[in-house]
């Protein structure tokens, strides 16, 4: 029933006894619409627990918070991983299935190079500490340089220079994107090299019609651009849970 994400932890605390050796554990487990945090004698032991979750017997209605009040950016990427999904349902010869391949391909990256593009947008433009963040540790900002005159003028509008940056940033260069990700938002993107070679891809599907610098036509492996779609979902879902939980630490009044 809590209206943010930081007014909904609850924590249980439990005896556990160990099915296969017979040992008592002292469990604490920390509740909230992000997912469940477990921590066995205090966190000396390692647990491993699933992140956001619902049944599958949930109506729709009961689906957790952070996924019903998605913001418009996570809907729009579903949007079109779930019309790509579609689309690839759709029975077409061999040849063209090449084609379309290659066109839901380059679509299904573009989306997420989108969406990583405007939720990181929207969380740091809002924030001053995030921008904070950003000036100090993007070197584009750590380069410029100003007049005594000058340093008023740009103070005051700072955010409009970081939000123009922002939009002309190339979100597909994941090489400047997941370390800034990581030193604005806090969030770590771990391995995404399948990400990486996704781009690679897209560029010969944009820009080659789906073939490589040779002329020859690049590969799609049975259902690649399906776990692809999966994969992005996967890496959406666990960034908005990033960027929830940081919009509602800095929403405190204190």
């Amino acid at each position: 029933m809590a209206e943010r994400n930081s007014d909904s932890y609850t924590e249980s605390y439990e005896s556990v006894i160990c099915e296969s050796c017979g040992a008592d554990y002292d469990v604490t487990i920390m509740n909230s619409f992000g997912g469940a945090d477990v921590y066995v004698n205090n966190g000396d032991i390692n647990s491993q627990n699933s992140g956001p979750y619902y049944s599958k017997d949930d109506d729709d209605d009961e689906v957790l918070y952070w996924k019903n009040e998605s913001p418009e950016h996570y809907r729009v990427l579903n949007d079109h991983l779930d019309s790509a999904s579609e689309l690839l349902k759709v029975a077409v010869n061999e040849r063209n299935r090449f084609s379309l391949n290659v066109m839901i391909y380059g679509h299904v990256v573009a989306a997420a190079e989108g969406f990583l593009s405007s939720i990181f947008i929207k969380t740091t433009v809002g924030h001053e500490e995030l921008i904070r963040k950003l000036v100090e540790t993007d070197p584009k900002f750590s380069d410029m340089k100003f007049t005594l005159s000058q340093l008023f003028k740009e103070r005051e509008q700072i955010k409009d220079t970081v939000a123009k940056y922002l939009h002309d940033l190339i979100f597909h260069d994941l090489k400047k994107i997941k370390p800034m990700y990581k030193d604005v938002l806090g969030h770590d993107f771990g391995d995404i090299s399948w990400l990486f070679k996704a781009v690679a891809k897209r560029h010969h599907c944009v820009h080659r019609a789906g073939h490589d610098k040779d002329g020859t036509p690049i590969v799609f492996a049975e259902n690649e651009v399906l776990g692809l779609i999966e994969q992005i979902k996967k890496l959406a879902a666990e960034l908005l849970i990033t960027t929830n939980k940081l919009e509602d630490s800095l929403s405190l009044p204190f």
